[in-house]
């Protein structure tokens, strides 16, 4: 849900608060950043694990190079065992296999913690590459041997893995071919080596990850591990690329498979079990008909996954070379060992290898038995229309990807140039003198909103008849078109038609691939990315979960699975049960961080929606770091101009305006502003959020005029295009009253607010958080404009009660409606009670401020002026002495947009008690 109208946080809205500690994985290492390690320097942790941790580290000397570091937290090493250590690190820098990371280095701390400098790899773990890929069944073999290649060298090598998982073999596409790394080899048994005197010796043995740990690896047989407890863990990796989940996932008892007190489920029975239509889509992810597959398993493939993972180790493959000779023959159609000997079995394998031979053999006796020649002439005519039939095809495909691509490649900012500079071309030609009048009209209008309005009028919907038209009978190419034309609809921001194609779509998937295949659940997915703009986060969330619930059979990391969960997320969020939903962010990108690199771009749309939503709490600083990194990754990246930079460039402004560092912040919209107008068109939803953002700016920066008449402009298109009551449209009404409030245009301000309220408890209701703060404003505003006691007084009554129930007492907004309860106090002559708030008020600011910060001079103001009428002075001067007389003293040119805008209150407060300071 890129994009949404949520994104332009009004200074209203986006108010600090504290969400908790966001937890980072960063905290508790053992290396800071920057930290030195021999010739190595610390750049950033990557991950921790049972034997320790793992760094992304730069050595200095004597090449320079990105490289990974593990450090062991078993043991400190005495002397004898940093011997034993030296030897177990020369032995793993002799692996010199392609399908493994090379070791260049090991050593121990001071402190005497040994580490292993490892070849930095930057890819997939083995099964998340293939499902995001959508390796057919022939390529993940051919993949895997590889891998099976790599444990064979090391094991030759005398190393033993012990830790054979997704996440520690990484494949990257190196010139169009996939490359499997195994990384971390050797890890545990050099530790166990080292430590072998040790009194932890036999923890050690059994280091590992348990889903994918053999039975005597596990302690479970009384034996010494050996190679073939790492052809045991090929195996599960094996089941779980053919299955899509490890064996044993989804029973009753989800146990370790070499836990079972049974012979393990083979890899077609463990598919059988999936929810119906999965099963089916298993099939589709594999390349292969649903019959086609359960046949290759039930007759080879799942003979070869038990074998290797027999729990007695003497009846599984004595090698992983064993393994991949094993795969190699099922690729070659050669007999298995694997599988039991028959001469059915035997004749089906020679008959594949040979099926030309044969077919030929076949169509000679035939035509000997009916007669040469009308058999001859009978295949020639047929092999002459099927000839026919799949060029025609060929060509209807081709033409159809040439239209798709043609669609996709559209450029509403290039198509808007054109028809300027075509009108340019043709007035000058025609009327010279007319150029200077076209010219201050076209600087008045938006090309790219007219090409925008071409585009979506004449090409999408032209296209969209033709193709129900033209592809009635090829479905397939029709449902890949609309495809098309609805992506180009929500990126010019025609979310209604889009929402209507993205759904046509998705019920064409749903029918022939079935409601939980990967491609519907995808249309589903962008579906609901136009919704959440028609129809809001209400709507939204609930479309959200259904998907999920159908995604659920997707593995944990792929792409389609993890934005729904993205989706959802956001909409929990949006719904106003924003602690949920922040939490769901961070437990979702704390667990794709576990199998994704660093720059994933999965990874980075995460964080930036972690990012948004710890904004909109408050944890503005930590907000900022986010996008500033974000920001300069994404513009090196993908270019300064691409929609994802333009997104993180508009984000990081309001994070820069939310941290009070105004200047930066209008100068970073300004230019955002002028970017997304030209490329997509004044009125485009994006560019409404960038200008609607930099008037908010401009309001913070003081700039008002210009502020008014951006919030107008922008009020207005929003209104008429999406509505009076759109998300979008209540947000710009809510900041342009917070605009004529602080202008005194209070008769302005009211009317506005009190409509506003209406429209928010009518469309989100009375208790979500966007009401609550429209009730605050509301009772600041009444104040300000000085309007009967008891009306304002009710009005901070209701504003309090659903502050403190729904935002929490620690929450800006209520703390806000404590200080107008304070200054209504001091306006209403209530003494007492304006000292009591004023100091409940003072003691909060004095424990939140950060060293070097100065006290709150309009607080300090409130409380002096309030023990001074009620016979402290000498108290009262004090207060004044040490937190107000600061501001006065400030010269001009120094004072911050906070400092002026505690002016104004000291002296609007101090206007209507008759005295100032």
């Amino acid at each position: 849900m890129a994009g949404t109208e949520d994104e332009d946080l009004a200074p209203t809205e986006g108010l600090q608060t504290r969400a908790g500690d966001l937890g980072a994985d960063a905290a508790g290492a053992a290396q800071a950043p920057g930290a030195r390690l021999g010739r190595y320097r610390i750049e950033t942790l990557l991950g921790r694990g049972g034997m320790g941790e793992v760094y992304r580290a730069g050595q200095l000397e004597p090449v320079r190079r990105t490289v990974a570091i593990k450090l062991l937290h078993a043991r400190r090493l005495d002397a004898r065992h940093l011997a034993y250590f030296e030897i177990e690190r020369q032995l793993l820098a002799q692996m010199k296999h392609p399908a493994i990371a090379q070791v260049y280095d090991a050593g121990a701390t001071p402190e005497g913690f040994p580490y292993f400098v490892m070849e930095f790899i930057e890819g997939s773990p083995l099964t998340s590459f293939c499902e995001q890929r959508g390796l057919p069944l022939r390529e993940r073999l051919a993949l895997f041997i590889r891998v099976c290649e790599g444990v064979q060298h090391a094991h030759q090598k005398g190393v033993i893995h012990r830790d054979l998982k997704p996440g520690n073999i990484l494949v990257a596409e190196v010139d169009g071919r996939p490359l499997p790394k195994i990384i971390d080899f050797g890890i545990a048994t050099a530790a166990s080596r080292s430590l072998a005197a040790g009194e932890r010796a036999g923890e050690l043995e059994r280091a590992g990850t348990p889903d994918y740990m053999s039975p005597e690896q596990a302690g479970m047989e009384g034996v010494e591990v050996d190679t073939r407890s790492d052809v045991y863990s090929l195996g599960v990796l094996l089941y779980e690329l053919l299955a899509g989940r490890r064996p044993g996932v989804g029973d009753d008892t989800p146990a370790a498979a070499h836990t079972a007190s049974t012979t393990v489920r083979p890899p077609s029975a463990q598919i059988e079990t999936l929810a119906p239509g999965n099963a089916a889509a298993r099939a589709g992810q594999l390349g292969l008909s649903q019959p086609r597959l359960r046949q290759v398993l039930r007759s080879e493939l799942d003979w070869v996954v038990l074998k290797a993972m027999r729990r007695d180790r003497a009846e599984r493959y004595s090698s992983a070379a064993e393994l991949a000779q094993e795969l190699q023959r099922f690729l070659d159609d050669q007999p298995l060992q694997a599988v039991p000997p028959s001469r059915r079995y035997a004749l089906g394998k020679y008959l594949r290898r040979n099926r030309l031979a044969v077919a030929a053999a076949g169509a000679v006796s035939l035509a000997v038995l009916v007669g040469l020649g009308l058999s001859l002439y009978g295949l020639q005519q047929a092999r002459e229309q099927r000839a026919l039939a799949e060029q025609r095809s060929a060509d209807l495909e081709r033409v159809a990807a040439f239209q798709q691509s043609m669609l996709e490649d559209i450029d509403v900012e290039a198509m808007g140039l054109g028809i300027a500079n075509g009108l340019r071309d043709q007035v000058g030609k025609a009327d010279p003198d007319a150029l200077a009048p076209l010219e201050q009209a076209l600087a008045a209008a938006s090309p790219a909103d007219l090409a925008r309005s071409l585009v979506g009028l004449e090409i999408l919907e032209s296209a969209r008849e033709t193709i129900a038209r033209d592809f009635s009978d090829q479905p397939s190419l029709a449902a890949q078109l609309r495809r098309s034309v609805a992506r180009v609809q929500l990126a010019l921001g025609l979310h209604e038609q889009a929402e209507t194609l993205f759904a046509e779509v998705a019920g064409y998937f749903a029918q022939t691939q079935g409601p939980a295949a990967r491609e519907t659940l995808e249309a589903r997915n962008l579906q609901t990315e136009a919704m959440f703009w028609v129809r809001g986060s209400g709507q939204t969330l609930e479309a959200v979960e259904a998907t999920l619930a159908l995604a659920q059979s997707l593995p944990p990391g792929d792409p389609v699975r993890v934005e729904t969960e993205r989706q959802q997320a956001r909409a929990v969020f949006a719904q106003g049960d924003r602690p949920r939903g922040l939490a769901m962010q961070q437990a979702l990108l704390a667990r794709e961080r576990q199998m994704r690199a660093e720059d994933d771009p999965v990874l980075l749309d995460l964080a930036e929606d972690l990012g948004l939503s710890m904004g909109r709490m408050g944890e503005a600083d930590e907000a900022r770091e986010i996008f500033e990194d974000l920001f300069a990754r994404r513009r090196q990246a993908l270019g300064p101009e691409d929609p994802a930079t333009l997104t993180t460039m508009g984000r990081l402004a309001v994070m820069r305006a939310i941290a009070e560092d105004v200047e930066a912040a209008v100068t970073l919209q300004r230019e955002l502003a002028a970017v997304s107008e030209r490329k997509f068109g004044a009125e485009h939803p994006r560019t409404l959020v960038e200008r609607g953002n930099l008037a908010n700016m401009l309001l913070s920066h003081r700039d008002f005029d210009e502020a008014e008449a951006l919030m107008r402009e922008v009020l207005e298109a929003r209104q008429r295009l999406y509505g009076a009551d759109s998300p979008g449209a209540l947000r710009t009404k809510l900041n342009l009253a917070a605009l004529l409030a602080r202008r005194s245009r209070f008769d302005e301000a009211l009317v506005m607010e009190a409509d506003l309220l209406q429209a928010r408890r009518r469309v989100l209701g009375p208790e979500h958080p966007d009401t609550v703060f429209v009730e605050v404003n509301h009772a600041a505003t009444l104040h300000r404009a000085n309007r009967p006691k008891p009306v304002v007084q009710a009005q901070i009554d209701r504003a309090k009660s659903l502050a403190l129930d729904v935002l929490g007492k620690k929450h800006p907004q209520t703390e806000a409606i404590d200080r107008i309860q304070a200054y209504s106090d001091l306006r209403a002559g209530r003494w007492s009670e304006a000292v009591e708030q004023f100091k409940a008020l003072r003691e909060k600011g004095q424990a939140e401020r950060k060293p070097g910060d100065p006290p709150k001079a309009q607080i300090g103001w409130g409380l002096a002026t309030a023990l001074e009428r009620s016979g402290q002075p000498e108290e009262a001067a004090r207060i004044r002495a040490s937190d107000v007389d600061w501001l006065y003293e400030r010269p001009e040119q120094a004072l911050t947009a906070d400092d002026r805008n505690a002016l104004e209150i000291i002296a609007e407060e101090a206007g209507h008690l008759g005295k100032q300071r």
